[in-house]
């Protein structure tokens, strides 16, 4: 029994990844808010779009958007940026 008690300690994880010590689980893009982009990949409702020269996941609204469409960011919240397409 010894064995697998120690195999299952080793296992563990002891230390916390907290805020406290400096760690994220996602950077919050709140910069992006209002920002227009060009759809790289269709958005069935998920895909990729690029703002200022860099490639970004977001979701639509739940609207599918082809490919080179332009589009502004609606919302964030945590690494979820929700895009809706600009008409005209």
């Amino acid at each position: 029994m010894g064995f697998f008690s120690d195999l299952w300690n080793n296992m563990v994880l002891r230390e916390q990844t907290t805020t406290d010590k400096g760690y994220t689980s996602a950077i919050e893009r709140t910069d992006l808010l209002g920002a227009a982009g060009t759809v790289k990949n269709e958005l069935r409702p998920a895909g990729t779009a690029i703002f200022d020269n860099s490639p970004v996941d977001v979701v639509s609204e739940g609207d599918y958007i082809m490919k080179g469409a332009r589009v502004e960011v609606v919302s964030v919240n945590g690494n979820r940026i929700v895009v809706r397409e600009m008409k005209g």
